[in-house]
């Protein structure tokens, strides 16, 4: 019997196609390891290249302002920063005043960019000066002057301009309350965390009527002077406090619905935003100030305000509350409302 011959050439195939994986598989690892080398020295030369970047725009910005210092300087009797001073004194008052013709207007706004450009250029040099210049400026003569140069005085020196912008907030430095709502503007865009920590000691501890005294020395807070108190216009410190993106920001407004101190306006502003945010930490503190108004007052415009935001945070769920509520709404306008949103969930 003879036997077949042995399939040589498939053998010497099964032997080669492992060797040609391995081959191939080694290639693409090495393609691959080639590959990432290639791109982490580009990512390194793209961050030499960037770095590069912000130096050559930092000199010249640098320069910018220099040349915009000399400018300034050549066209003032004076020379460096007590002349700046007293181009401020000139452009800050037309920047916001209604009286003042559009193209002055925005003549005076191009003024002021160049002064606080020349006032950085200044550097050092231009602190004590300005500093002075806070201390014995007039708080409602000098106000949008003085609304500049803490602005410059942050720019100046971030740390001590920042003591500053915290002092006025908290009323003990030139106590006034429009400029306790400036300097939280300004810590909202230099330092938001400072920000909210401080707003929110003002939220816990005042309202329009005043200090809550008991509260602030509970918290150890200087008592703020009188003249900063905000006896209209406190909502203004929940705008800033919002935008301060407070990571207690939710359960202190939920806190304030339930103070009988604070006005109408405040604490709309607080149901707003709890609204927006869908709390439901708040939904029952809502229903209840829909029932017990400030000063038990039926202003269609808070009600209407409380209905929506238990809209927008039950949805569907509220269906309920609203048709039980809408017999005995208090006007047209608040019925209205009601109404919209059992349309809105049929």
């Amino acid at each position: 019997m003879t036997l077949p011959a042995p399939e040589s050439g498939r053998s010497t195939a099964a032997t080669l196609l492992p060797i040609a994986l391995i081959a191939a598989i080694g290639f693409a690892g090495y393609a691959w390891l080639r590959t990432e080398s290639v791109l982490a020295a580009q990512g390194e030369q793209l961050k030499s290249q960037d770095a590069q970047l912000k130096k050559v725009d930092e000199t010249l910005k640098e320069m910018l302002r220099e040349v915009t210092r000399m400018r300034i300087e050549q066209s003032s009797e004076g020379q460096g920063p007590q002349a700046l001073l007293d181009k401020l004194k000139v452009y800050a008052p037309m920047a916001s005043d209604a009286r003042i013709t559009e193209p002055d207007f925005q003549n005076a706004k191009r003024e002021i960019v160049a002064i606080v450009r020349a006032f950085e250029a200044c550097g050092e040099s231009a602190w004590e000066p300005v500093t002075e210049r806070l201390r014995e400026a007039d708080v409602k003569v000098d106000f949008d002057e003085i609304k500049l140069l803490m602005e410059i005085a942050i720019r100046l020196d971030p740390k001590a301009g920042k003591q500053i912008a915290k002092d006025v907030l908290q009323g003990q430095r030139m106590p006034y309350p429009r400029l306790r709502w400036w300097a939280a503007d300004l810590l909202v865009r230099h330092d938001k965390p400072l920000a909210g920590q401080l707003l929110r000691q003002i939220l816990m501890t005042e309202s329009s009527r005043g200090v809550n005294m008991n509260r602030a020395q509970g918290a150890g807070i200087q008592i703020p002077d009188k003249a900063a108190y905000a006896t209209t216009g406190f909502n203004n410190f929940v705008q800033r406090y919002i935008l301060s993106e407070d990571s207690k920001l939710e359960s202190t407004l939920t806190l304030m619905l339930t103070r009988v101190e604070h006005d109408a306006i405040t604490i709309q502003e607080c149901i707003k935003e709890l609204g927006k945010r869908k709390s439901q930490q708040a939904l029952a503190s809502i229903k209840k100030v829909y029932d017990n108004p400030p000063l038990e007052q039926q202003n269609p415009l808070f009600l209407s305000i409380c209905v929506r935001a238990i809209d927008e945070i039950e949805g569907k769920e509220c269906v309920a509350w609203m048709e039980e509520k809408l017999k005995t709404a208090p006007t047209d306008t608040v019925a209205n409302s009601i109404q919209t949103v059992l349309d809105k969930h049929k």
